[in-house]
């Protein structure tokens, strides 16, 4: 990976102001291009313009109420794409969090997040605090705490769950009515408590989706409805075993409607652990104390026991994993962007997702299909597309306005000129305070 500039917390945020009147306020974003993520063109010189939450027009002319307030933005020569989502990150373990992270986030266009392990009550403190004011911070989708084997891979989060004890149906009761909204299944779990699972999540209409478990075969995980497969666990071994059972699996993915969540990104960063500038400063304070430490010992940890050999085998093992990425998306298999942010050391907020974009590029995704597996394919993934994951009227008007076109360079999502969360420009000055339009 080339190295990646921080992009500026302080963006900079242009608008001119007709005359006031005491009509409804409009906000009309000038002559831009318009990436459609869904066919991978663009409409160019339009009006975008944008009123509350939602957008309001599109097109070449639009004739403003008389009485409107009306704020322009210049979009000369940019380039107007939806906010992203990172589909893959632990944000709700430390209630810290969103005053370290919500702000860095924003400036790197995140506008939501799907939390893949945290504790509910911080999860939806967050979420009150975001609903209350927007611009504090992106979406959240979470899963509240992991659904493990006894004993479980890890504790921190985790419950972990005996098939022969555990009152399911009672614990995930609990855990719908304490907010959330789908189950992560875990690495241990056996596959009687994964079918319990998934009867209750088809039942109440919802969803699980995790790693694939070492007890379970990954085609009977897809078969009782898993609805995304996280990291390549087990599906990279397949891959180097058995070309025709990863084939028969992407064709019962498609049939299923299972989407895979590769984060390439931790995968990149095994192999360049000993690479001094994966260690990026700009961003450690944006890192709580207890990771920094935790990503030091990692680190350390692995350079004193990894031979130049391990090292080959880890590079080589990398590419074989990015190769399956590409072939599993030529199979057909719908594609997430997620980089398990707290969960892999190095993995930095925000620039992370740039990072994950740029590799599923390298992968083989052309770069509409990279912005699809962050804009309109985590919409379709949650259900929310008719209000969500495109530049269209009706929808929430989370967007960003690039300086240059992602559909020609996917660099381009670095290059963000302004980020606008349900309608309203977003202008982090530090990680404390927000300044608002």
């Amino acid at each position: 990976m080339g190295k990646v500039l921080l992009l500026s917390l302080a963006l900079i945020y242009s608008c001119s102001f007709l005359k006031t009147a005491t009509g409804p306020a409009y906000k009309v974003i000038e002559d831009v291009h318009v990436v459609d993520v869904v066919n991978g063109e663009l409409l160019k010189s339009q009006t975008v313009v944008l009123k509350d939450s939602l957008i309001h027009f599109i097109g070449n002319e639009w004739l403003a109420p008389s009485n409107a307030q009306i704020a322009t933005v210049d979009g000369s020569g940019k380039y107007l794409m939806p906010g992203m989502w990172d589909m893959h990150f632990h944000l709700a373990w430390d209630a810290g969090n969103d005053s370290l992270l919500f702000d860095v986030l924003l400036a790197h266009g995140i506008t939501g997040v799907r939390d893949m392990g945290g504790e509910l009550a911080i999860q939806q403190g967050m979420k009150q605090k975001v609903a209350i004011d927007p611009t504090r911070g992106p979406a959240i989708f979470g899963a509240g705490p992991i659904l493990d084997g006894n004993p479980p891979v890890m504790y921190d989060f985790t419950i972990p769950i005996d098939g022969t004890s555990t009152p399911i149906e009672f614990l995930l009761d609990s855990l719908v009515a304490a907010g959330s909204d789908f189950f992560k299944t875990y690495s241990l779990i056996q596959e009687p408590v994964v079918e319990a699972i998934a009867a209750y999540a088809d039942e109440h209409q919802l969803s699980f989706a995790g790693h694939l478990s070492e007890y379970i075969a990954p085609e009977r995980s897809i078969q009782l409805g898993q609805k995304s497969i996280e990291h390549l666990n087990r599906l990279d071994e397949i891959w180097q075993a058995d070309t025709a059972r990863i084939i028969r699996i992407a064709e019962l993915m498609k049939g299923e409607g299972s989407w895979l969540c590769p984060t390439l990104l931790i995968y990149a960063l095994k192999a360049e652990m000993r690479d001094s500038a994966l260690v990026q400063p700009a961003y450690e304070p944006f890192i709580h104390p207890f990771l920094q430490q935790e990503w030091q010992s990692s680190r350390a940890r692995r350079l004193g026991k990894n031979t130049q050999a391990d090292w080959e085998v880890q590079e080589r093992l990398f590419e074989q994993q990015k190769a399956l990425v590409g072939f599993l998306h030529q199979q057909g298999v719908s594609i997430l962007a997620g980089t398990d942010f707290a969960g892999m050391p190095y993995v930095y907020p925000g620039v992370g997702l740039q990072q994950e974009l740029q590799l599923l590029h390298d992968a083989g995704l052309s770069n509409a299909e990279v912005l699809a597996t962050a804009t309109i394919n985590p919409a379709l993934f949650m259900g929310t597309q008719d209000m969500s994951g495109t530049v269209a009227v009706g929808k929430y008007a989370d967007l960003l306005l690039l300086r240059e076109n992602p559909l020609e360079d996917i660099k381009a999502v670095a290059q963000i000129d302004q980020v606008f969360r349900m309608g309203r420009g977003v202008i982090p000055v530090n990680r404390n305070e927000h300044s608002r339009e």
